[in-house]
Order: C-alpha cells, then structure tokens, then sequence
C-alpha cells in the first residue's frame, strides 16, 4: 500500500485548515453584514489563524521575519480588535481579506522580504547575515 510522502500530508493539512479558516471568516463577514453578534465564526477564524501560524512556523524561524508572517500577525491583531469591538466588524473584514488577498498573490519579492533584514530572505541560512 502506497503512503502519501509527509510533505503531501503536511500540504493537505493546511488545506483543510485554511478552509475552515475561510468558513470562519466568511461567517464572520456574514454575521457583521446581518447586523449579529454572535461570536462562533470569529472564534473559528481565530483559532483556525493560530492553528495556520502555528503550521507556517513549524518550518522554521524564517517566516516570522517575512511580510507573509508579518501580514498574519496583523491579521490576527485585526480579528482579535474585532471581537473585542464587533461594531467594527465589516471595515475590519474588509482589511483582513484585502490583506490576505494582497499577500497571497504577490509576487515572491514581496512575500519572502525580510523588514528586519531589509532584503528577500529564503532560507534559515539568510536570517544569520
């Protein structure tokens, strides 16, 4: 019997959570636009957020110091606002999706630049210089 190789289980892993991550958010957005407060999709998107964070970190010290981990960080700076303040439910969303969808389809200069090192880092071997 074949056995998927560990970087597919990996990838299909954050698959799966990045779509519960994306019901969460969806949730969320629905609920603010319905005018409701109830709390379970943002709960969903937090924790389904930290559970990604925790998945990209795994990999090494690099992401932290990219724009894709700093755009994360933000992002959950900006939904954890959210549920303390829901009435700033919708301008909020707007800018966790505008966000999300700038990061995730910018080109790799942007996505792998380092502020703290002012470059485009690829490796853990790059964090040291």
């Amino acid at each position: 019997m074949n056995s998927l190789p560990e970087k597919s289980v990996r990838r299909l892993s954050k698959v799966f959570v990045r779509s519960i991550h994306l019901v969460g958010i969806a949730g969320a957005f629905g609920n603010a636009m319905m005018g409701s407060s109830e709390s379970a999709y943002i709960t969903l998107a937090l924790l389904s957020g930290v559970a990604l964070t925790l998945m990209e970190a795994y990999g090494g010290w690099i992401w932290f110091v990219q724009i894709r981990g700093v755009a994360v960080y933000i992002k959950l700076l900006l939904l954890l606002f959210m549920h303390r303040h829901p009435e700033a439910s919708i301008p909020v969303l707007i800018a966790v999706i505008v966000l999300s969808g700038f990061v995730s389809h910018a080109p790799r200069w942007i996505r792998y630049f380092s502020l703290q090192h002012g470059k485009v880092v690829h490796s853990n071997d790059e964090l040291l210089g």
